[in-house]
């Protein structure tokens, strides 16, 4: 009896082992199974600047950028401003080899409410006129820096689009047909934001047919999340295109500005959107936000979305155009007038990036008695000086 009980338990230990055995082979392949669907998915992705868009909903990896602390400590770090790593360009730039000349405008609506084409509209002025129509007054102007840079208010696309549902008491969505890129392209502008509390309008697609339609135009999208990179006159000029509402904005924005430091830009542009609109004064979040971006390495901050214009700031030498208004704008019939052109002037005499000259060019966005979508450069002295006395740059 006793050595029948040895040999059942001999054979109860062999069993065991055997289903042991056969466990961990079905967990490894699960396991590996597991590891295969996730590369299927998109989380080991690896991805390209110059031939593929990217989405906040199809996160990218690439392997010079390092995440926050923040972002660390998220379950999964999916952020596309972290993600990726910028698109990069070329520009001819102008023929004065010893200087380097960034424009700066803006907002820019070619649009108009609902996308209709009713009599006074944006859209029909668009459909009658030709593209040089709006931005004639400065074609030569921008045609003769090396860089312009402007905000794209709204959607263009010619795709049917539901107009994106909000909470808001008062709203708007705009959009245009996507030639009124071409204004841009006429205009002799380079680069567009499409970062602004109107590029969603229509909802996702409206936001990529609008990247689409100023690519189609040989215009440079301000992508959301993205650093434009572009080369000109043997110069990198980075330019991030970004969202400020809040103060929380800022840790986002800061990252892309350690980024610039890493790719080794010549110049550190910061173009925002954000504040309190019609506020003809920055709000002190705003200020303390665009202090410490200049701390981090920022050389140029710009702003818009407010519709006016606010004072500009030099601080530790570098300037803060806390809003330029707007400047080409198709909202409404009687926008705030007053605009301005910035132009930072980089001295290139000994080959490196030297001493800055900053022109204030005070305009009016329109130049009838209600608005012909056709800023103009204000001619008056009195009224220039005001403009400019307003700025804090007289």
């Amino acid at each position: 009896m006793e050595k029948l009980n040895k040999k059942t338990i001999a054979i109860l230990a062999v069993i065991i082992v055997i289903v042991l055995v056969i466990a961990v082979l079905i967990f490894k392949k699960d396991s590996s199974l597991d590891v295969a669907k996730k590369g299927i998915t998109g989380f080991t992705t690896t991805y390209s600047q110059t031939e593929n868009r990217t989405s906040e909903t199809q996160p990218e990896t690439t392997q010079d950028i390092q995440p926050s602390s923040t972002d660390l400590a998220a379950d999964n770090v999916t952020k596309a401003e972290i993600k990726n790593t910028g698109y990069e360009y070329s520009l001819k730039g102008n023929s004065d080899a010893a200087t380097l000349t960034i424009s700066f405008v803006g907002d820019c609506m070619f649009a108009s409410n609902h996308g209709k084409f009713g009599n006074g509209s944006f859209n029909k002025m668009a459909q009658e006129k030709p593209p040089e129509y709006f931005l004639r007054n400065f074609i030569d102007m921008f045609g003769s820096d090396d860089l312009t840079v402007a905000n794209c208010e709204g959607v263009l696309s010619d795709s049917e689009l539901t107009e994106k549902t909000v909470t808001t008491k008062v709203a708007f969505w705009f959009k245009g047909p996507s030639s009124n890129a071409n204004i841009f392209k006429a205009g002799n502008v380079d680069l567009a934001s499409v970062v602004n509390n109107h590029s969603h309008d229509f909802g996702q697609q409206g936001s990529d047919d609008t990247e689409t339609s100023l690519e189609a135009a040989g215009i440079i999208p301000g992508r959301r999340d993205n650093v434009s990179y572009i080369t000109v006159k043997g110069r990198k000029i980075g330019v991030f295109c970004c969202s400020l509402y809040s103060y929380s904005y800022l840790n986002d924005i800061l990252v892309k500005v350690e980024e610039m430091e890493r790719k080794q830009c010549d110049i550190k542009v910061i173009y925002f959107h954000g504040g309190i609109e019609n506020a003809t004064a920055p709000e002190e979040w705003k200020v303390r936000s665009c202090h410490e971006l200049i701390d981090a390495g920022a050389d140029i901050i710009v702003g818009s979305h407010p519709h006016v214009l606010q004072p500009v700031e030099f601080y530790k030498g570098k300037p803060i155009v806390y809003s330029l208004g707007n400047f080409c704008f198709g909202g409404n019939m009687k926008p705030p007038r007053n605009t301005a052109v910035y132009q930072a002037v980089f001295d290139l005499d000994r080959g490196e990036i030297g001493s800055r000259k900053d022109i204030f060019i005070p305009c009016t966005v329109y130049s009838g008695e209600v608005n012909n979508y056709q800023p103009d450069i204000i001619k008056n002295e009195a009224e220039k000086s005001r403009i400019l006395k307003f700025m804090n740059v007289e």
